[in-house]
């Protein structure tokens, strides 16, 4: 029986796959397919004749016809003949959809007969090379190609087709379902890769620090040697515009090892082990609604709240511009009526427009509420404020009951003792913790989210 959406029809598994393609149908452009291809090794200047390469979702068969022309280009590098049964085993290529399939058959049959191969080894190897399946169903095998290369789609769980969905979850490991649909799809092309065998993927950074991808990085990141992870825009990867930040990652799959305990006597514990509480500042929603600059003074005091965002967040010290926030919740966090507050409601009243256009308002939030609570109790202890976004991370402690950005991530402690917490973290010792943690994005910034504050570990002093 086929699958019912959420208005009541069936859709049969061709139309769901269909939905699927059109949702996540988005190809790389063949300037980073070659830049994929050559950071991995995959080049005509290597013997490939004993390589054995994977793409998890072919679509219309780019990386698959370049590197198609580079292994033929490395065949006639190492006099090696290209034959059907040297051709025949060195690439696999999935793709769920039928229609993008054969446009991949029949692009990679045509390059290989350009390039000299008999046109019918050249159909031969172009009807084995792309199969027509589902590459988190179809059976690969573990520990067996050399080399896997793609662009996995990308598309939140919710959104997949509910039949597909429904098999997915039976049959995928619960740790990597639930996301985004990329998630497993990099988790079965690094298994079916061999120990020292290379992977590139034009993917989503989520993996790295997404809630849903912490069983991902649990089981994969000791097995990586990651070379590079460079962030791109969507424009220059995609050949249509898409809301996407993809990056470019690059690693080797290590052997498997044993587990070993790590030693806590030395390397001490993380800061959750630890009892630190790490909050990030509360988003507004519409900035230049809540918070004023120094010299404004059009909304009542009892109100305002001094406000502090990254660039204010030097090594040590708050270089504090004298912006405040209107603290929209009272002490028991209960919304303020701006009514009772003229000067407020005038103020809010000029940003009427932006401020009822809101995601949150447009789902029953009143037109005036913050989208996160901001309320002055909540921010009034001592704090450790560090930027989510910063070259060098850096860090430096509040004691002024300020209310940190949405772009700045706040460190408490039990008993409000931040001092030695920051000596272990100050003069570029931050940086150091993060090292191996959080991710570089495009720049070089490194990422300060809660989760990877969280695994810093404190040594014994």
């Amino acid at each position: 029986m086929a699958p019912v959406t959420p208005n009541g029809t069936r859709q049969s598994a061709h139309d769901e796959v269909e939905a699927l393609h059109r949702r996540c149908g988005v190809y790389t452009r063949p300037q980073v397919v070659v830049r994929i291809l050559d950071a991995v090794g995959w080049r005509a200047d290597r013997d490939l004749s004993a390589t054995r390469l994977l793409e998890p979702a072919a679509g219309d068969g780019v990386f698959v016809v370049e590197a198609a022309k580079r292994l033929i280009g490395s065949f006639a590098r190492y006099d090696v003949e290209p034959t059907a049964r040297m051709l025949a085993d060195r690439i696999v290529a999935v793709e769920l959809h039928r229609g993008e399939a054969q446009k991949a058959r029949a692009q990679v049959a045509e390059t290989l007969r350009v390039l000299g191969v008999h046109p019918r080894t050249a159909e031969a190897c172009a009807k084995q090379w792309i199969v027509n399946s589902d590459f988190l169903t179809v059976d690969l095998g573990t520990d067996s190609f050399t080399h896997t290369v793609g662009n996995p789609p990308y598309v939140r769980w919710s959104k997949i087709p509910p039949g597909l969905k429904a098999k997915y979850a039976g049959r995928l490991p619960r740790d990597i379902v639930g996301g985004d649909l990329f998630l497993p799809f990099l988790h079965r092309a690094l298994d079916a890769l061999r120990p020292g065998g290379r992977c590139g993927f034009l993917c989503s950074d989520r993996w790295r620090f997404m809630m849903f991808a912490e069983g991902f990085r649990n089981r994969w990141l000791p097995r990586l040697d990651i070379s590079s992870e460079d962030s791109l825009s969507a424009v220059d990867a995609f050949v249509k515009n898409v809301d996407s930040y993809p990056s470019v990652l690059i690693a080797i799959k290590r052997p498997a090892a044993r587990r070993r305990v790590r030693a806590d006597a030395s390397v001490g514990k993380t800061l959750s082990e630890l009892g630190y509480i790490i909050k990030v500042g509360p988003a507004l929603g519409c900035t230049p609604a809540f918070v004023l600059d120094a010299k404004e003074r059009d909304v009542e005091p009892t109100l305002l709240r001094p406000w502090v965002d990254g660039s204010e967040i030097a090594e040590g010290a708050i270089q504090w511009r004298g912006r405040r926030v209107v603290a929209m919740h009272a002490g028991d966090g209960m919304l303020v009526d701006p009514q009772r507050f003229p000067r407020l409601a005038a103020r809010l009243a000029r940003h009427n427009e932006v401020l009822r256009g809101r995601y949150v308002v447009r789902h029953g939030a009143p037109w005036y509420q913050p989208i996160d609570r901001v309320c002055a109790v909540d921010w009034k202890r001592p704090k450790l404020l560090i930027p989510e976004l910063a070259r060098v991370p850096r860090c430096a402690i509040d004691r002024s009951g300020a209310i940190p950005s949405h772009g700045v991530y706040a460190i408490f402690a039990s008993d409000d003792d931040l001092d030695k917490l920051y000596d272990k973290l100050r003069d570029g010792r931050l940086s150091k913790a993060l090292d191996g943690i959080a991710p570089r994005v495009k720049g070089g910034y490194v990422r300060c989210y809660r989760r990877f504050l969280s695994m810093i570990r404190i040594g014994r002093d």
